[in-house]
């Protein structure tokens, strides 16, 4: 018999969520984000696992700074964690005033097409907010996304997503997630995926300077669909505002299916780069994107 779950500590976890969300709900944006990140990048640096590995990653990818600078890059990576964590609870406000957007004709041209694209993203600045605005052109993006280890957090978390995600949100590792993709671009929707995790048993494309496993999902479905690549890239303003980058990415179309989803792959990759270089304190370095 499989062990019962353990619902008293989700309840407890879930109740302390609640009162995290009472709390920064409760306060005007600018201040919720500049609290949670203090909090954080104060607490952050503290981890025994994450904040190793943070300035691992920081070490491999910019050998050229010192150890005092990789760590006050990596106390504001945690800072900008933190200003998500503040600013999640008002993200209805964020993407309503606070995001412009860079090349937004793209996104007009695919909608006034009903033919869809594939939409790419990555954790950076505030990605909650910044990849949801792609709803004010008219697309209607079906989402992956990583179930919360917590049920009724996850729940929130979800009824807070969808209105955003007007296609649905599928389960990372579903095993119908796939075919739920590729039938919503056939039928003209627009598909989003975050690109900049690891992915085991993905195309080995450079990163930094060092091979990193990466999905091909996104340059595959693209391919067989014929539609465009297209990567959304962000940056943080002053008081609490974005701003967005769309850029397609050429999608090869050759007699060579594979080589031409592996060229995709790593040009969206090395754009990726290039963007978190600009303003390496804002993506999320915490995580194994090498391995």
């Amino acid at each position: 018999m499989s062990p019962k779950p353990p619902n008293l500590q989700y309840r407890l976890e879930y109740a302390g969520y609640r009162l995290l969300s009472l709390f920064f709900s409760s306060l005007p944006v600018e201040t919720a984000s500049k609290l949670g990140g203090s909090l954080v990048a104060w607490l952050g640096p503290k981890t025994k696992v994450r904040h190793p590995r943070l300035l691992r990653n920081l070490s491999q990818a910019f050998p050229e700074k010192t150890a005092e600078e990789r760590e006050k890059l990596a106390r504001e990576v945690w800072r900008n964690l933190g200003f998500v964590l503040g600013e999640f609870f008002h993200i209805d406000e964020i993407i309503r005033d606070r995001v412009e957007i860079v090349n937004g004709e793209i996104l007009e041209e695919i909608a006034a097409s009903g033919k869809g694209a594939v939409l790419c993203g990555a954790h950076q600045a505030n990605w909650e907010g910044g990849s949801a605005v792609v709803t004010k052109y008219g697309l209607k993006p079906l989402a992956v996304y990583r179930p919360l280890n917590n049920p009724f957090v996850d729940e929130d978390f979800k009824a807070r997503r969808l209105k955003y995600y007007p296609g649905g949100l599928t389960a990372k590792h579903d095993p119908e997630t796939p075919v739920t993709m590729i039938r919503y671009a056939r039928a003209g929707g627009a598909t989003a995926f975050l690109v900049d995790q690891q992915t085991y048993m993905g195309l080995k494309v450079p990163f930094f300077g060092r091979m990193a496993s990466t999905t091909p999902f996104p340059a595959m479905v693209a391919r067989q669909c014929n539609l465009p690549l297209v990567l959304i890239t962000g940056e943080r303003l002053p008081g609490v505002r974005f701003r967005m980058f769309v850029k397609i990415i050429d999608t090869p179309r050759t007699e060579d299916r594979n080589e031409d989803v592996h060229v995709a792959t790593a040009a969206m990759q090395a754009e990726l780069e290039k963007s978190i270089r600009l303003h390496p304190e804002q993506w999320m370095w915490t995580h194994d994107r090498w391995y």
